[in-house]
């Protein structure tokens, strides 16, 4: 691992730069990682496309505005009841504050369940091989205003992408957190110039599945799929087991549970023996996965880009909305 990230500007989160695009390709590294193919919803000699739900807490929104919003309900209106205006009359500038305080987590938690329903199911980035051009589709949203939601779909040539690693650590109060994240880098064309940065996976415990996905998207981008290796895409459709164990995909009896099972390794065994003890968390997180997903929109591109980024047709580049 280099002492420091050769792209500039570095992200602030930056772990380590990943093997340059255009270097050489080991063909016979083993991918056998069981989250590889997790996030696969599509594979041809046309274009891979990678899905990045798994990379979303998807359910978090919804289960922490339900978490508040209970709270009020049943602890701060029924206080606020008994007490009447004798708490604004003691400590006005207080109790002013913690008005203030109590309206804004409102329209937090209110956003986090709304934007929760509204992301569509997915954002996927499709690699496709003829065009030699990666194209992410984008959601944006604002707290100010829902008008300013709206998809957008990058276009960017493969040549100009390179892959870095992010780490994130903190205490959370209770433990010590560590997530990893795969981040495309795009740079000007023969430089380090860093134009934008796409984040193709993040929420990784281990940061091993990272590794693979880059080299697994370096040797079909350079040579198809004949010498991939064999991996199930992903079951799109939604389901309610699947939903409910999204966290715990060890313990799943759906078919994806069970593909998951069999490619655990040591150190997935070891991370699920410690995780779930939290199943109390993991399966309202589920449930709030289940809700969400169904209110949520399937992503829609745009015709002329859905074309262009599942054949061999290049069409003009650029930023489409």
């Amino acid at each position: 691992m280099t002492s420091g990230s050769r792209f500039s500007p570095s992200n602030p989160l930056w772990y380590e730069d990943l093997a340059p695009r255009a270097s050489e390709i080991n063909f016979e590294e083993k991918l056998d990682g069981p989250l590889l193919e997790e996030d696969l919803n599509h594979v041809d000699n046309n274009y891979v496309e990678i899905s990045r739900t798994s990379s979303v807490l998807r359910g978090g929104g919804l289960f922490t505005g339900l978490i508040f919003f209970s709270f009020v309900g049943t602890v701060i209106i029924p206080l606020i009841s008994t007490i009447g205006l004798q708490f604004f009359t003691l400590i006005p500038l207080l109790g002013v504050l913690a008005v203030v305080m109590l309206l804004g987590i409102s329209v937090w938690a209110f956003f986090l369940i709304i934007y929760d329903c509204r992301l569509p199911r997915d954002t996927p980035v499709r690699f496709n091989r003829n065009t030699q051009k990666v194209y992410s589709y984008e959601y944006a949203a604002s707290l100010s205003s829902f008008k300013r939601w709206h998809k957008e779909v990058k276009v960017y040539d493969w040549s100009c992408v390179e892959a870095e690693v992010a780490k994130f650590s903190g205490f959370s109060g209770k433990a010590y957190i560590v997530r990893y994240e795969l981040h495309l880098v795009i740079g000007k064309p023969g430089t380090h110039e860093v134009i934008d940065r796409i984040a193709l996976k993040r929420n990784d415990v281990t940061g091993l599945t990272l590794y693979e996905r880059w080299s697994y998207l370096r040797r079909f981008m350079a040579d198809g799929t004949g010498r991939l290796p064999k991996l199930e895409v992903r079951q799109q459709e939604l389901g309610f087991l699947k939903s409910l164990f999204s966290y715990m995909p060890y313990l799943s009896p759906t078919d994806e549970g069970r593909r998951y099972r069999k490619k655990m390794r040591w150190v997935d065994y070891c991370l699920a023996l410690v995780l779930v003890w939290f199943f109390w968390l993991w399966l309202p997180l589920g449930l709030c996965h289940y809700v969400a997903m169904r209110c949520a929109p399937a992503p829609q591109w745009p015709p002329d880009l859905d074309g262009e980024s599942r054949s061999g047709r290049s069409s003009q580049e650029g930023n489409r909305k």
